[in-house]
């Protein structure tokens, strides 16, 4: 019997979803109880599974709709299970993240686990400003009242409740459903003991395109859904010169004794630039990145 689904939108890392995959055939939990449904976001490039994984409950399945959240509510139409576990391609959950995560949101859901940041270089200066401004799960649930869908576990019947994700946002949309799930009865828990592994970014590029698409998720829910930013999403030109949000852990590296603070606080300074000039391109009628 399916006890829980795990649903991961997927768009082209095909690497990165074998890691997945395989991270997700070492779970502690009965492989008879759980299914995977990978939602391929790319129909036009087929995705099919060679046969390496022997989970006996995984299927691939199209989204035409673009973006990340379409295909996770693809993946939650689908679902056969009484609870969702949402996750990325590019994310490698701990063995016990689905026996670990369904025992604590038993008591209350939905549930944002922990994620654990790997690095390849220790020596990157991307990786390590992704390491220090990067995902911080348990920040977001308890300052921002959101959890990042890289980690999140809620039950179908909430998950219906308060209804999908909106899929017209391509990025934000976790803060979006979690606010509407609140507001709802159904306010988001952390989860220290349900760890999902997401790799650092390499590349400055990548972290520059995701402060990009995250500004632009922000702004669109301010313009189209009427809400207020999340606290420390709103960024101003006077972040360009002093990133108020970034400067405590920068003087904390400075402290730890880390020679490379100070490029790390100018690279602040120009993605805090980057996404206020990002801001002011979606406001004369640019496109969101995707």
């Amino acid at each position: 019997m399916i006890t829980v689904s795990v649903v991961i939108p997927y768009y082209g890392e095909r690497a990165a979803l074998e890691r997945c995959l395989q991270s997700l055939g070492r779970q502690t939990l009965d492989r008879e109880a759980f299914e995977v449904i990978v939602v391929n976001n790319r129909p036009d490039r087929k995705l099919t599974l060679d046969g390496r994984h022997s989970h006996p409950n995984i299927a691939v399945v199209d989204e035409e709709r673009p973006g990340s959240y379409a295909a996770r509510n693809r993946g939650a139409q689908l679902a056969r299970g009484r609870w969702l576990a949402f996750t990325d391609a590019d994310c490698a959950p701990d063995e016990r993240w689905l026996e670990a995560g369904l025992h604590h949101a038993a008591r209350q859901n939905p549930l944002g686990g922990h994620i654990q940041l790997v690095t390849t270089d220790p020596r990157s200066l991307a990786e390590k400003y992704d390491t220090a401004f990067g995902l911080n799960q348990e920040s977001y649930v308890e300052k921002s009242g959101f959890a990042a869908t890289a980690n999140l576990i809620v039950s179908k019947a909430t998950f219906d409740s308060v209804g999908p994700f909106a899929a017209s946002l391509r990025s934000a949309g976790d803060w979006e459903w979690c606010l509407r799930a609140s507001r709802s009865g159904h306010p988001i828990v952390y989860c220290a003991e349900a760890v999902v592994c997401h790799p650092t970014r390499t590349r400055w590029r990548a972290i520059v395109q995701k402060a990009l698409r995250v500004q632009g998720g922000m702004l669109t829910l301010q313009r189209e859904f009427h809400l207020s930013l999340a606290p420390g999403a709103c960024r101003t030109l006077m972040d360009a010169f002093y990133p108020r949000r970034y400067v405590a852990k920068i003087l904390a590296i400075k402290a730890g004794g880390d020679r490379s603070w100070w490029r790390l606080y100018l690279m602040a300074c120009l993605v805090n630039a980057l996404a206020v000039a990002e801001t002011c391109r979606l406001r004369l009628g640019g496109t969101p990145l995707r």
